[in-house]
C-alpha cells in the first residue's frame, strides 16, 4: 500500500496568510537594511561612528530583552504580539520620512527608531517561530520552516537591490516607507489568521516564574559544550555583522562613489552565496557530519 502524499501547506488558509505576511515583512526589512544606513550617511552626513551607533541601537535590543522575551511571549497569545510588533514598527519607520520632508530629521530620532524597531523585532521573532505549530501542526513543522527559510532567501536576493534603487529614485528617508508598508501588509494578513492558538510553557499555567525560567535556560546552555560554542559563534557573527553594517555603506558610497542602486544590487548579489550555502549545507552535513562540516567551513 502506498502512503498518501502529504498535504500541500499552501492549501491551508492560515498558513498562506502567515507565510505571506512573513514574505512581505522580510522583503521590507531588506529594503531598510539599505535605506536606514544610507539615510544616516547621505541625508544626515553621519560619521562612521554615528552610522555604527545606528546598527548598535537596533542590536542592543537583543541584549536588553532577548532573554526575558521568550518567557514573556510564552505567557501571551502570539498573534496579538505579532500584530502589535508590526504596527509599532510601521509607525516608528513612518516617523523618518515624516521628519525628513520638513527637514527636522536628526540622528537622535534615527537612533530611537532603530531601538524601537529592534525591541519589536525581538518579540516578533520569538512569537513568530512559536506560532507556527498552532497553524500547521508539529507533523508539518519541517516543511513550514522550509517555506520561511525560502522567504528569507528570496528577500535577501531581491530586497537590497529594490532598496538601493528606491533610495536612488526617491531618497533614502522616503525609501523607508516601503518597509513601513510591508509591516502594515504583514499585520493585515496576520489579523486574518484564525488558528486555534494554545499558549505553551509552564509560565502560562503556573505564572510567576519568569526569572527562574531564564536562569534555568542559561544554566542549561552553559552546561552544554556544543551550545556554549554555538552561542559564542553567534555572538562573534553579530559583532562582525555590526562592523560590516557600519563600514561597507560608507566605504562603497562615500569612498568608492558607488550609487545607492549599485550598492543595493551588490548586496543582492552577495546573497546568492547564502542561497547556494543553504542548498549545499544539508548535503555537506550528510557527508561529513554536522560538526565536521561547521569546522571545515569556519
Amino acid at each position: 500500500m502506498t502512503e498518501a502524499a502529504p498535504r500541500s501547506l499552501w492549501r491551508v488558509r492560515d498558513f498562506r496568510r502567515y507565510a505571506g505576511a512573513d514574505a512581505i515583512s522580510k522583503l521590507g526589512s531588506e529594503v531598510s537594511l539599505v535605506a536606514l544606513p544610507l539615510t544616516a550617511a547621505l541625508t544626515l552626513h553621519g560619521s562612521p561612528f554615528q552610522v555604527g551607533l545606528l546598527t548598535a541601537a537596533e542590536m542592543v535590543a537583543f541584549l536588553l530583552v532577548g532573554l526575558p522575551a521568550g518567557a514573556w511571549v510564552d505567557r501571551m497569545r502570539r498573534r496579538p504580539v505579532l500584530v502589535a510588533a508590526d504596527a509599532v514598527r510601521m509607525l516608528a519607520l513612518l516617523s523618518i520620512p515624516a521628519a525628513a520632508v520638513p527637514g527636522v530629521l536628526g540622528l537622535p530620532q534615527m537612533y530611537a527608531v532603530a531601538l524601537v524597531n529592534g525591541l519589536c523585532t525581538v518579540f516578533f521573532d520569538v512569537a513568530h517561530q512559536s506560532y507556527l505549530p498552532s497553524i500547521v501542526g508539529r507533523e508539518d513543522l519541517a516543511r513550514g520552516h522550509g517555506t520561511l527559510a525560502a522567504n528569507q532567501s528570496l528577500a535577501q536576493l531581491a530586497g537590497p537591490g529594490i532598496g538601493g534603487w528606491l533610495v536612488q529614485a526617491l531618497t533614502a528617508p522616503v525609501a523607508v516607507v516601503a518597509d513601513a508598508l510591508s509591516y502594515a501588509g504583514s499585520a493585515l494578513l496576520l489579523l486574518g489568521v484564525r488558528a486555534d492558538e494554545k499558549p505553551g510553557g509552564r509560565g502560562v499555567r503556573g505564572g510567576g516564574r519568569l526569572w527562574p525560567e531564564i536562569a534555568e535556560g542559561l544554566s542549561f546552555v552553559a552546561g552544554q559544550p556544543v551550545l556554549r560554542r554555538v552561542a559564542a559563534v553567534g555572538a562573534l557573527m553579530m559583532l562582525s555583522f555590526g562592523l560590516w553594517s557600519a563600514a561597507v555603506p560608507l566605504y562603497l558610497v562615500r569612498e568608492v562613489g558607488t550609487s545607492p542602486g549599485t550598492y543595493g544590487t551588490l548586496l543582492s548579489a552577495g546573497a546568492v552565496g547564502g542561497v547556494a550555502g543553504a542548498w549545499l549545507a544539508p548535503r555537506i552535513a550528510a557527508r561529513l557530519g554536522t560538526g565536521r562540516a561547521i569546522r571545515r567551513v569556519s
